[in-house]
């Protein structure tokens, strides 16, 4: 609890005691100077005046409640209308009954003449303590409400974040639902996922396809061009606008690398990806083009010298 906070809340629970304790007083002293029947009288009338307050409070209890599900259905009836999300849809609507809850609760206090200056600095002190020690809860639902209102990938999708890649299957107040391409369940945070980058693989109609293709260094590259070209062109999943591209993109001194572009559906991207490097494993070396195979590395032995002769000295005689 920040020292603010304290010192408020300190304030305002010593300030509801004193008056609390100079009421009692007062009242006392008065009770005892009184004779049995004005006891009596003052007795009577107290439960009178109590038991109406409490017919009262229980009054605006019923009608409070009515009121807010009135409220609730309304609003329940605008988020349908304008197609909130309903994950969104079930965080607002708790959101908005909680705080009606809280102002027809103050209400009934304030009428029954309870000190209300002493709950709202309980209740500020108990919510700053919770906030702190939820603060990792409380991150997850905002980041959850603003992927919800945001929108950056919807279910069906298919992302990578974090590390992990998958379809998203829900998306939660807490968490996001992941399914893997080999059927595992990954339950992702909101609160790292709205601050993660996030790659969408299908959040548009179309994807660009790559092939990259390494042949010997010398080969025809306008023969292979067409041979490509031909092959790209058999499948009718490859769009014809954007034009599909043969490139040649890099020359090394034992390689030329080629790249072969073309656009596709998302839904076909695997299918047609899979298919095509196939029919270039297939093509290329049935139309007289090699490609490009490992290098053998050569390795030179060299034999060490060998050991040079140490002349023997003869030892000199003393003298």
């Amino acid at each position: 609890m920040s020292l603010p906070m304290q010192i408020v809340s300190e304030k305002e629970i010593a300030k509801a005691d004193s008056l609390f304790r100079v009421g009692l007083e007062h009242r006392m002293q008065n009770f005892a100077h009184m004779t049995w029947e004005e006891r009596l009288r003052l007795i009577g009338y107290d439960m009178v005046h109590v038991g109406l307050k409490i017919v009262v409070a229980v009054a605006i209890i019923i009608v409070g409640r009515w009121l807010v599900r009135r409220l609730a259905r309304g609003l329940d009836t605008a988020m349908n209308k304008w197609k909130i999300d309903p994950a969104l849809h079930t965080f607002i609507r708790t959101i908005v009954k909680t705080l009606f809850y809280f102002v027809l609760f103050y209400i009934m206090i304030a009428w029954l003449g309870i000190n209300t200056s002493l709950f709202v600095a309980l209740f500020a002190a108990a919510g700053l303590a919770i906030g702190m020690a939820m603060s990792g809860v409380f991150q997850n639902i905002a980041g959850g409400v603003m992927i919800l209102v945001l929108k950056p990938f919807s279910c069906g999708d298919w992302i990578e974040l974090e590390g992990q890649a998958g379809k998203v299957m829900d998306v939660h107040l807490f968490n996001t639902v992941l399914r893997t391409a080999d059927n595992r369940t990954i339950l992702l945070p909101n609160g790292g996922v709205f601050t993660s980058v996030v790659s969408n693989h299908t959040s548009a109609r179309t994807r660009r396809l790559e092939w990259p293709v390494s042949l010997e260094l010398g080969t025809d590259f306008d023969a292979v061009q067409k041979v490509l070209l031909e092959l790209v062109a058999s499948d009718k999943r490859i769009h014809t606008s954007p034009v599909p591209e043969v490139l040649m993109v890099n020359l090394d001194p034992g390689s030329m690398d080629v790249l072969v572009r073309g656009w596709v559906e998302t839904a076909d991207y695997w299918d047609v990806f899979y298919k095509i490097n196939s029919e270039i494993y297939k093509t290329l070396p049935a139309s007289g083009f090699d490609l490009e195979s490992a290098q053998s590395i050569r390795v030179t032995m060299q034999e060490p010298d060998p050991p040079k002769k140490l002349s023997a000295t003869k030892p000199q005689p003393n003298r």
